[in-house]
Formats: structure tokens, C-alpha cells, sequence
């Protein structure tokens, strides 16, 4: 099989990384962006078709009010320093 340039053979291990998922430039301008107002609602957070949260809707509007109340609270709020991304997914 090709994918994105890549043969995958029979029997090959593939490993997928989920939350690169949500991080592909070919579907979202500046990926890597935190962007609570982003428009583009594409992403794999909830999953797809008949496996979709259930809970999706509350789970939007839970976090829309946390950050309308942090920000309310802290309106010029921002990273202390900038973050540092490693180049492997183990913590």
C-alpha cells in the first residue's frame, strides 16, 4: 500500500501517533498554533461517524467557558517561556 509517499508492506508494523492526527499542515493552517478560535473543526479529538463522543457538545461548551472565564480573569495571559518540543512522543 502507498501512503503519503511511503510503501507500507504486508506484515509491517505501523505504529500511529493520534495526536499527530490533528497536527497535519495539509489540513490546518499553522498546526502547531494553539487557536481557541479556530475555525476549522476537522480534528480527530471526538472521534468520527458512529463512534462520535456523545459528550462532544458539552465538552465544547465546558471548555469555552473555561476559557472565557481564564481569560476574563487573566486577560493578558501568556506562556512564561517558549515551549520546547521534543522530537519523540515518550513523556
Amino acid at each position: 500500500v502507498e501512503m503519503y509517499g511511503k510503501t507500507i508492506r504486508k506484515g509491517q508494523r505501523v505504529l500511529t501517533l493520534l495526536g499527530s492526527a490533528n497536527r497535519d499542515p495539509r489540513v490546518f493552517a499553522n498546526p502547531n498554533k494553539l487557536d481557541i478560535g479556530r475555525e476549522e473543526i476537522r480534528h480527530l479529538a471526538f472521534a468520527r461517524g458512529i463512534h462520535h463522543c456523545l459528550g462532544a457538545p458539552l465538552a465544547r461548551a465546558e471548555g469555552q467557558a473555561v476559557f472565557r472565564a481564564l481569560l476574563e480573569t487573566f486577560p493578558r495571559i501568556e506562556l512564561a517561556e517558549a515551549p520546547r518540543y521534543k522530537d519523540h512522543v515518550v513523556l
